[in-house]
Order: C-alpha cells, then structure tokens, then sequence
C-alpha cells in the first residue's frame, strides 16, 4: 500500500518535470493562465512568491488537465453537474444557455424599452434612407425556439406569450422596416431539413446552418441594394460524427473525456455561382453577435462583401475585412467617413440577445 501511495504521488511529479508522455489533453473555456515565479527577497519577504508559486504549480501538475476533464466527466454522468457558466441542461442532453432561455420566456421583456428600441430603429431606417443607405434586420434563432420540446418541463411552464423577438417582429413588419427573420425561417426549415440546424452540445447554429443562413442574407443584400452580389450553392456535403468549429462550443468548455453530440454533422463543400471578378462588392456595416460568426467563418463574406466592410461586434469591437487594417474599439472608427458609399447596414441579433437592442447603434442617428 505505501508503494502504491508513493507511486500515485510522484507519477505527477515525473510527468510535470520530464513530460513523459504526449500532453494533448488541453482545457477548453476563459480562465486566466497563471504565470510561474522568480524568487527574488522582495517577493519571498512579502509573501507573494509562495502564492504565485501554488497557483502556478496548481494549475500545472502532472496529468492536471486530465484530471480535470475525468472529475468533470464523473459530475456530469453521475449528478449532471456542468462546470461551466450560464448553461443548464435539457432533456437528452441538450444543453441551453441561460441568457438566451430568459430573454425566450419572456421575462426580460418590458413594453416600454421595447417601444424606445422599435422607435430607435425607425429613426434609423429613416436616417439611413437620407443618405442612400439601406438598413436590415436580421433575427437570428435562439436553440430555445428552435428546440423548446427538449426544455425540461418546469422551464417549459414559465414560457410566456410576448417576448422582445415577437414583439419587434409584429411591429417591424407593420412598419416595413425590412427584416429578414431566422427564427421563423429556421423553424419552417426544421421538419425537412436534411442535417442539423442546431446540436445538442452548442448554442450557436451548426456549420451547416450558417451555411444556410448566408446563402439567404446574401440573396437578400443583393436584393436590398440591388447589386449584383455572387452567390453560392452547396456543392458536396461531408458527415462527421464528431464536432467541427463551433458546433460544441458548450461540451467543449465543460471539457469532458466524451463527446456529447450524437447527431452527425455536415460540412459542406460550396461552388459560387459567378465569377467574383463579375461581381459587384457591396461596403457592409454589420453591426450583430456571435451568431455572425459562423457566417464570417465560412470566409464567404470576405470574398463577396467589399474589403471595406466592417463587423462591429455588439457595436464594441470593430472587426475589418481588409487585413492590412488592425481591429479596435468603435470608439476609434470615424463612424462619419466609414459609412459614407456604405450600400447597407445590416442589426444581426439572436433572438436570444434582443434585450439589450439596439446595442450602441442608435449612434448611427446622430451622425451628419
């Protein structure tokens, strides 16, 4: 028993100071990577090297990363305990973010914000049509409209008949401000569609549904601006059993020893209808969420959009096209001359986010 006890202790030990074996267990997730120490008498008289050193050595133990993920696994198969934030999980392991099933249910909803957003956005459109330029909604789906049968039952009952996404699509609509609406679409799409739109270890749609959302918002910016923008059509269709890109981004920050996802996914192969040359690129200003992402992932809209487009990210970070410009804080962007020869401004929001509507872009209003 000793021996099997010192052999435990310092098989750790071994493998932190030698790394005998192949170290491909990483850890998926935001947490801040600890620093090691110099000891120095400054830091060893204050006390610091001695903490520096047990966080650093802490986090960087033989096997730690392992370890990690087997006490994760043995939470989440025994107690269904997720090590990680704002999630919660649903029947058959389908996984929800917990923003996103507030703002479903109808909880965040307040009439009187949303009619000051609803008024921000008219004032908007109005200002944009001044200077030639389009505006569009976009309303990405949220996993909760998608899949609500796989809530589990009491958050079921809490659902309630008005949300922010109901409610601006009614009213967008009678306003005619132009709207192209995901969450209803995609809901349509569910029945026959031929791979998932959305799996059971992300909240974000598949590849294959960023895919599918492109080759509509593309169709739609050409219809918009009218211009001639390239277009594609899916050419090939690989099936994966195991997750691309963002397709488990939950299962992959709870960093379990297995995979979740038990659907296979596809990746598709794309041929453009056009050559890009032929082509017109209209000047995007998108201003929208993570669920851009996946459009922008595919590296379509670099090549169909103008160079001079923008991703303005939550209308926080300005994310450029052109790669010989550096991203920044909007705050930096001369907003004035950026959305000058600017052909649309595209508000791309998950339904699922429409609490903090418009996000910023009501600047827009106020620019000359």
């Amino acid at each position: 028993m000793l021996v099997l006890v010192m052999i435990v202790i310092f098989i750790p030990l071994l493998e932190q100071k030698f790394g005998i074996f192949d170290r491909t267990d990483i850890l998926y997730g935001s947490y801040e990577i600890k620093k090691d120490t110099v000891l120095t008498p400054e830091n060893w008289f204050n006390r610091r090297y001695q903490q520096k050193k047990e966080d650093f050595v802490n986090e960087n133990f033989g096997f730690r990363n392992f370890l990690v993920k087997l006490n994760n696994e043995i939470e989440f198969s025994f107690y269904k305990d997720l090590h990680v934030n704002d999630v919660f999980l649903g029947k058959n392991n389908y996984l929800y973010g917990n923003t996103f099933y507030q703002n479903y249910t109808g909880r965040t909803f307040k009439q009187k914000y949303a009619d000051s957003v609803f008024k921000t956005i008219t004032q908007l459109n109005e200002s944009l049509k001044a200077k030639n330029v389009k505006l569009l909604v976009c309303f990405a789906p949220c996993k909760e409209s998608f899949y609500p049968e796989f809530l589990p039952d009491t958050n079921l009952a809490q659902v309630k008949d008005v949300n922010f996404y109901t409610y601006y699509q009614k009213k967008l609509k009678v306003a005619g401000v132009p709207l192209l609406d995901y969450d209803s679409y995609f809901r349509k799409l569910k029945p026959t569609a031929e791979h998932p739109l959305f799996t059971q270890g992300a909240v974000h749609w598949t590849t294959y549904g960023a895919y599918i959302a492109l080759d509509t918002l593309l169709r739609r910016v050409a219809f918009e601006t009218g211009k001639k923008v390239n277009t594609f059509h899916i050419k090939d269709i690989e099936l994966s059993d195991t997750a691309r890109l963002g397709d488990d981004d939950i299962t992959k920050a709870m960093n379990l020893l297995r995979r979740v996802n038990t659907e296979k996914l596809a990746y598709p192969t794309i041929e453009y209808e056009h050559n890009n040359d032929s082509c017109e690129k209209p000047k995007v200003m998108i201003i929208g969420d993570s669920f851009f992402y996946g459009l922008n992932n595919t590296w379509i809209p670099g090549k169909v959009f103008s160079k001079e487009t923008y991703f303005l990210y939550y209308f926080k970070t300005a994310n450029p096209f052109d790669p010989s410009k550096k991203g920044g804080p909007v705050e930096e962007l001369d907003l004035n001359e950026e959305l000058k020869n600017t052909d649309i401004v595209i508000l791309f929001f998950s339904t699922g986010h429409l609490d903090g509507l418009p996000y910023g872009a009501d600047k827009l209003t106020k620019l000359k």
